[in-house]
């Protein structure tokens, strides 16, 4: 048996941040370096971008023209599965009709079939026809939740024994440099003292996702608007991503509050860590990174007890119903306690639950489920 090939489908790197990008980016950063008798092809839009994404990964790169995802299905990848002789071709969501024996999707969610009442009619459809189509024909699929197999094999009927679990994860370490490996002074400078900057020192409750309904920031503007304390701070880190217009305004008309769109990664883990808690209100994850990302950086986390979430926060979390009657009282209970430092904390379970879940487990996870696949002997 020759070299395995399998394509990636990296188009999502070329798009908006979001969890498949990140999932896919640290993937790909790993698996290739554990897997050198398999050749990664990875197809996008933007060759320099992807080389700087993956710290020079040894990846074959090839160029993706750019078009819709009906185009890529129907007519682009049958073709590169075939001049390319891709043995497996792992997509985000969608798979061709043509060669579905060689095709592995990865899956992250099926919210527009479990919440509906969040996304577009147009959306909705489309993808429970495209996402329908290759949970129920694709040879295996790849999702990265325990709550995201039961839905897909619910809404699909397909057998969650072929459904593989990749988790998102974390790396710990970059939220806690060893001393030396870093220069403490080019740290300062990259960052730019932002938390002393936007919070004038004052204790704060972040919040980290693209501004959408189904976030919920609604539902912490509400909690926030009953803390009567001057001195504390609402962090909110995120794009507008169809935010409800009320919502957008509450949020800038909210003199306590500070909105920022885009920070770089260093600044990002010193919010992390200087933030009194990061709240989570989501009404539907298929995972939930920045909750996993706030214990790795040692902060408390309030967060909804819905869907994949209690998944990502593990037992380290603080969870509150989102639907609950009583919802933003309790939740101003709890940031109120958290910005006082009375909210109790497990450093241990959370550096546990963390370690876990690094993405080099999730490398090893995606790595089995390619070589299961595909045929070959499964490798510990």
């Amino acid at each position: 048996m020759g070299a395995l090939r399998v394509g990636l489908d990296a188009h999502v790197l070329d798009g908006r941040y979001q969890g498949s990008r990140t999932w896919l980016v640290e993937i790909l950063r790993r698996v290739p370096a554990m897997a050198p008798d398999i050749t990664f092809v990875v197809y996008s839009a933007d060759r320099r971008r992807v080389t700087e994404l993956l710290a020079d990964a040894p990846v074959e790169h090839r160029a993706l023209q750019p078009g819709n995802a009906i185009t890529r299905n129907l007519v682009t990848w049958p073709r590169l599965i075939r001049e390319h002789h891709l043995d497996l071709l792992v997509t985000q969501y969608f798979c061709a009709p043509r060669h579905p024996g060689r095709q592995v999707p990865v899956i992250h969610d099926v919210l527009f079939q479990t919440h509906p009442q969040f996304f577009p009619f147009k959306y909705r459809w489309r993808n429970r026809i495209l996402v329908g189509w290759a949970a129920r024909h694709a040879r295996s699929v790849i999702t990265v939740s325990e709550y995201s197999r039961e839905q897909i094999a619910l809404c699909y009927g397909r057998d969650p024994a072929a459904i593989a679990i990749v988790n998102n994860g974390v790396d710990a370490a970059s939220f806690h440099p060893v001393p030396g490996d870093a220069d403490p002074a080019a740290e300062a400078r990259e960052t730019g003292a932002l938390t002393e900057t936007v919070t004038g020192g004052r204790p704060y409750a972040l919040f980290v996702g693209r501004l959408e309904p189904r976030k919920n920031l609604r539902l912490l503007l509400d909690a926030f608007d009953r803390i009567d304390d001057p001195d504390v701070r609402l962090v909110v880190v995120g794009r507008d991503d169809f935010e409800e217009p009320q919502v957008l305004d509450r949020l800038a008309a909210t003199d306590r509050a500070v909105h920022l769109v885009d920070v770089a990664d260093a600044q990002l883990r010193e919010l992390y860590r200087d933030a009194a808690v990061l709240v989570f209100p989501s009404l539907g994850e298929g995972w939930g990174i920045p909750v996993l990302e706030a214990l790795a950086a040692g902060t408390p986390v309030l967060a909804s007890d819905v869907t994949a979430i209690p998944e990502a926060g593990g037992p380290a979390c603080h969870y509150f119903s989102p639907t609950a009657p009583d919802a933003a009282d309790r939740l101003a209970e709890l940031v109120t306690a958290a910005l006082s430092g009375r909210l109790p904390f497990d450093e241990l379970a959370a550096a546990a639950h963390v370690r876990s879940l690094s993405w080099d487990h999730s490398a090893e996870q995606f790595l089995r489920a390619i070589r299961a696949t595909s045929g070959e002997r499964i490798q510990a």
